[in-house]
């Protein structure tokens, strides 16, 4: 009797444990085992061709525009402001009156003395006001300028100096006349630089015949110092520097290669190469940041 409990006892453990591993089973099935390869994450780059291009040789400088020839006016006497005789904006000619002074003392009578102007041109701005104390040869009384000609003196960098010469044209945009194109030219060039700044004088002459260029007018000023032909062009975002030394990345059957190069001018958004890359290459324009030389990478043309 004893070994039939003893049966029956093993046989019901033996269904228990049975059905309550097919439980466990069928409720969370053993997954196969996977074995993850460690890697890098490939960077995604965007790249351009290297093109051949014709490339202005353009030098960019920012001045201020004054008024070709402009002679402050002095009184050659003390006393008092006696009057103006032309208000601002009006006409002068050589020699023409402009501002009367009265240098009367006590017990003394005078004429009263006239301030002329050096220059013909246009009474720019008149400065005291009538009954005021002039000072002789100290205080400015008006200032007469010829706004049929404007110029912009300038200091050019050393590097440039070479490319620079009387008679290039240069290009002015003022911020008064935004979506105008004023066009000047190179009529002075220094012959010894500033020893302080190690830069040239140079001056630009602009027509103003209708007046509408103002002294102390601000221009970004592009001179045009000549064509490259048939240069090797990249996007100026294809540019890395390292070190003082620059550098492309190319893409070359999906794996970077960093190439050394010299760059040469540069036009807009583009830059020529002198040395190191040849037409077609596919140089990489974006994602290479922090990118390594021998890379796989992923590329959008």
């Amino acid at each position: 009797m004893k070994k039939k409990n003893l049966f029956l006892l093993i046989l019901f453990l033996f269904v228990f444990g049975g059905l309550l591993m097919q439980r466990l089973f069928l409720a969370k099935p053993l997954a196969p085992p996977v074995t993850k390869k460690r890697g890098i994450e490939k960077t995604t780059v965007k790249v351009e061709a290297v093109k051949q291009e014709d490339l202005d040789f353009v030098l960019t400088y920012v001045g201020s525009l004054k008024a070709k020839d402009e002679a402050i006016i002095f009184s050659k006497v003390s006393g008092k402001l006696s009057r103006y005789l032309l208000n601002e904006g009006d006409r002068v000619e050589k020699d023409q009156t402009i501002v009367l002074v009265d240098r009367d003392e006590t017990g003394l009578k005078y004429e009263l003395a006239r301030v002329d102007a050096p220059i013909s041109g246009i009474v720019g701005r008149t400065f005291l006001d009538k009954g005021v104390t002039v000072l002789a040869q100290s205080m400015p009384l008006a200032i007469v300028v010829n706004m049929d000609e404007m110029a912009v003196r300038l200091s050019v960098p050393e590097t440039d100096i070479p490319y620079i010469k009387k008679g290039l044209k240069a290009h002015l945009r003022i911020d008064a006349y935004p979506n105008e194109d004023f066009i000047g030219e190179i009529t002075k060039v220094s012959e010894v630089l500033d020893t302080a700044t190690r830069s040239l004088p140079i001056e630009i002459a602009i027509p103003n015949a209708d007046y509408r260029l103002k002294s102390g007018m601000f221009a970004k000023i592009n001179v045009f110092a000549g064509k490259h032909p048939g240069a090797f062009v990249v996007p100026q975002d294809a540019l890395v520097k390292e070190d003082s030394l620059n550098y492309v990345y190319l893409a070359d059957n999906s794996v970077t290669r960093k190439v050394k190069v010299k760059p040469g001018i540069r036009q807009n958004n583009k830059i020529e190469i002198l040395e190191g890359l040849e037409e077609n290459q596919r140089v990489i324009v974006f994602g290479h940041q922090g990118l390594k030389d021998g890379v796989e990478v992923n590329i959008i043309e």
